[in-house]
C-alpha cells in the first residue's frame, strides 16, 4: 500500500513547496468552522470521548471537517475502554490510525509542529 500523503503544512515546513512548485499550486481547503458538540446519533460514551479528544488536540486541528473521523475515533475509543479485553486487533489498529489523523499520537503531533527559526536566525542565509 502506496504511503498517504503528507499534509500541506507539513510539506511546507520541509521545503517542498520551492523544490517542486507546480506540484502544489492548488489551495487545500480548510475549514474555519469549529469541531462543535457531539452528534445526537453518538452513544454515550462516545460523547464523553469526544469531549475528552476535543480538550486533548492541538488548537486548530480538529474542525467541522473532522467530525467523520471524529464520530469513529469516538465510538471506537467508547468500544475499547468498555472491554478492552474483547477489543479485536483489527479495530485496535483502526483505533490507533484514526488518533494519529487526527494528530492525538506523538509521532503525529511532531508533523503539526511550526518552525521556530526565523530567517536571520538560519545559518544557511549567507550562502
Amino acid at each position: 500500500m502506496a504511503r498517504p500523503p503528507a499534509p500541506r503544512e507539513v510539506q511546507a515546513l520541509k521545503g517542498d513547496f520551492k523544490n517542486n512548485a507546480r506540484r502544489y499550486q492548488k489551495e487545500v481547503p480548510k475549514s474555519e468552522k469549529p469541531l462543535g458538540n457531539v452528534p445526537k446519533h453518538c452513544s454515550v460514551g462516545a460523547g464523553r470521548i469526544w469531549k475528552e479528544l476535543a480538550g486533548k488536540a492541538p488548537p486548530g486541528v480538529l474542525t467541522e471537517s473532522e467530525r467523520f473521523i471524529m464520530e469513529i475515533t469516538c465510538e471506537l475509543m467508547a468500544e475499547f475502554r468498555e472491554d478492552p479485553r474483547r477489543f479485536a486487533g483489527a479495530k485496535f489498529t483502526q483505533l490507533i490510525s484514526c488518533l494519529g489523523r487526527l494528530g492525538l499520537t506523538p509521532s503525529d503531533r511532531v508533523k503539526l509542529g511550526v518552525n521556530q527559526i526565523t530567517e536571520s536566525d538560519n545559518e544557511f542565509n549567507r550562502f
